[in-house]
């Protein structure tokens, strides 16, 4: 792994121990969960292969925040690094800010670049519900790396409706998300046709651009250390495509 990289692992592997102390000093409610899985699917776009994945999530009378990270066993495979805060009330609305940052987009990949027309940086806004039935979920991206084809602001947005239910022993999770409208863009130039093709973030227009089913178990252990396994079906309606991916993690509840 790059040096960069080592730095920004182990600025998350402080926030998690930062995350655990904190939990022990005051009420907050804190998870930590590091996972292994063999293929990174993200709303129906396939974002990698064997990766690792750690998360830490604060939780404190309805405010949370949340690391979350992906790096890949292939020297050309991505980076991720996401940020999350937000506010669940107790009648079940939630709102919050996601902060997606990935290499590959801006030309050093340096974190601490905003600049709106190279950032690696995906700023999004969410809002959504949820209930003992479901939840359903909208997304929005209002800054960063998300321009249409004639390089305007796409505001690429993103639906999700989720559905838990528990068969044969195993909690399963039903996922539909839609996009509702032209999605960010990129022109591919082909030289050999003089021709381009265009390929977008989500789709070109109004789409079902992931329908998904994963079953989960999981292993409780002493200690609050709790091992997820799961396998999962995710497609994506509107490229065509689908694949099968699993993962095994481990779990510290506090």
């Amino acid at each position: 792994m790059q040096t960069k990289g080592l730095v920004k692992y182990t600025v998350a592997l402080v926030c998690l121990l930062a995350s655990t102390t904190l939990s022990a000093q005051n009420p907050a409610e804190s998870e930590v969960q590091v996972s292994l899985v063999n293929k990174y699917m993200w709303r129906g776009m396939e974002k990698g292969g064997i990766s690792l994945q750690p998360m830490a999530k604060v939780k404190w009378e309805g405010l949370y925040a949340q690391l979350f990270g992906s790096k890949g066993f292939e020297s050309g495979d991505a980076e991720e690094l996401d940020l999350s805060i937000g506010y669940e009330f107790p009648f079940g609305l939630n709102i919050g800010v996601n902060d997606y940052w990935q290499s590959g987009i801006e030309p050093r990949d340096l974190y601490f670049a905003y600049q709106k027309e190279t950032t690696g940086h995906r700023l999004e806004g969410n809002i959504g519900y949820t209930c003992r039935y479901g939840s359903l979920q909208a997304y929005c991206i209002f800054y960063g790396h998300d321009t249409k084809l004639d390089g305007s602001q796409a505001y690429s947005t993103y639906i999700e409706l989720t559905v838990p239910f528990r068969l044969g022993g195993l909690d399963w999770t039903a996922k539909a998300g839609i996009t509702p409208m032209e999605s960010a863009g990129v022109a591919i130039p082909d030289y050999s046709t003089l021709t381009e093709t265009h390929e977008y973030f989500y789709a070109e227009g109004p789409a079902c651009v992931m329908a998904s089913l994963r079953a989960t178990k999981d292993i409780h252990l002493r200690g609050g250390i709790t091992i997820p396994v799961f396998a999962e079906l995710h497609t994506n309606p509107y490229l065509q495509t689908a694949h099968v991916m699993g993962g095994i993690g481990i779990k510290l509840n506090k």
